[in-house]
């Protein structure tokens, strides 16, 4: 009888153990989960920020084309080798260039 009552306070001891261990184990789970969503807003942040500052410069070098051309009386034409080149129109600045590029 003494033996019978020690090994049923041992199996309910030895469970009593194991549910923390397994809650444990799972709120690791989720705090790994949640540092790899953390990680994917983060990257997604940083590349939208990098297509922001991108669309900031093109805008930018546009806007300063546009004030050289109007201060300078020349015009600035993308060719269509792929280079800028100035005139007093798009035709004249690409004429040893393969044309005005269509893009």
């Amino acid at each position: 009888m003494k033996r019978l009552i020690a090994r049923s306070l041992m199996v309910v001891l030895c469970a009593g153990v194991a549910y923390p261990a397994a809650a444990q184990t799972g709120a690791k789970d989720e705090a790994k989960k949640a540092g790899e969503q953390t990680k994917e807003a983060g990257q997604d942040a940083g590349s939208a920020a990098k297509h922001a500052g991108k669309a900031t410069a093109k805008a930018t070098k546009k806007g300063a084309r546009g004030v050289k051309n109007a201060v300078t009386g020349d015009i600035v034409a993308v060719c269509a080798d792929g280079k800028e080149h100035s005139g007093n129109n798009p035709t004249d600045a690409c004429k040893d260039h393969g044309g005005v590029s269509k893009k």
